[in-house]
């Protein structure tokens, strides 16, 4: 009977244990969701932010470009901000 009571109060302790640990990783899933969220609206302002200085550069090596009256060199300056718009956009789809 000694052995009997001994298995049953080993398999209460396990159960204690795992309803523990249960409840712990819930908490650190609900925390981790939390910074997952927090993470995604950094990313995102970052993202604008990013969008914000490109534009400013853009049109400071336009204005640029535009002050030498050089048609040639303005049109490459275009074709070479649209090139890095387009890589920055596909990192952003990533």
């Amino acid at each position: 009977m000694d052995e009997l009571g001994l298995t049953v109060e080993g398999i209460i302790n396990k159960t204690q244990k795992l309803i523990l640990r249960n409840k712990q990783l819930k908490e650190q899933i609900a925390n981790l969701e939390t910074e997952r969220e927090r993470l995604k609206e950094q990313l995102s302002e970052q993202a604008s932010r990013i969008k914000e200085m490109e534009g400013k550069l853009a049109n400071s090596h336009f204005i640029t470009a535009l002050g030498k009256n050089d048609s040639l060199q303005a049109r490459q300056k275009v074709n070479e901000l649209l090139r890095e718009i387009e890589k920055c956009y596909t990192l952003l789809n990533r």
